[in-house]
């Protein structure tokens, strides 16, 4: 039997700074997420995601936060870190600039949305959505002009290990367009 989310009254949502990382840690676990991943797939390329394993995936992303980069943002329900959403200029993420189907759609400078994150206990609940909305805010805030994402094509109960690229009908929701459509991988974009 499936555990029922936990009910959340507030959720907060801040970047995650060096003050932050124990809130990283134990949002993420101690497999780093998704299989130690630690919102580092995108951040290097085949070779270097695969040599370095996921000790090496946690100290690069502890790496980017101590050099005063926020990488994204963390959600807080009811004070206890739930969620988290990467964001940032597209440069940052070595994988896009390699993959054909993720690769650049122009040369237009854009911020990405490559990794969503929720802890089980509190799925269900519209969490991806929120902290969509929340990094659209963060973004604008940056001065950023265009955020960009390549979420998947959704239908019926999908596992949420496929969602990490969140769901593409939640963009569309938020006003985001599709600008290219690459395989069966839409690339949506958002003007801020």
């Amino acid at each position: 039997m499936a555990k029922k989310p936990v009910a959340v009254q507030k959720w907060e949502y801040t970047p995650l700074t060096p003050a932050r990382w124990e809130d990283f840690e134990l949002l993420f676990g101690p497999n780093g997420a998704c299989a130690g991943c630690w919102c580092a797939w995108f951040r290097m390329t085949s070779r270097e995601f695969s040599a370095s394993k996921k000790e090496g995936h946690k100290e690069l992303m502890r790496t980017i936060v101590h050099s005063g980069v926020e990488p994204g943002l963390v959600a807080y329900a009811d004070g206890v870190p739930a969620g988290w959403v990467a964001l940032g200029p597209r440069e940052s993420y070595k994988r896009l600039a390699t993959s054909t189907v993720l690769g650049p759609v122009d040369d237009q400078p854009v911020w990405v949305l490559p990794c969503f994150f929720i802890h089980r206990d509190y799925r269900c609940q519209g969490g991806m959505e929120k902290l969509l909305m929340a990094a659209i805010d963060y973004a604008k805030s940056k001065g950023v002009k265009i955020l960009e994402a390549f979420p998947v094509e959704a239908e019926g109960k999908v596992s949420p290990v496929h969602l990490f690229t969140g769901k593409a009908s939640v963009f569309r929701r938020l006003g985001f367009k599709q600008v290219a459509m690459r395989e069966n991988r839409p690339i949506l974009r958002l003007a801020l």
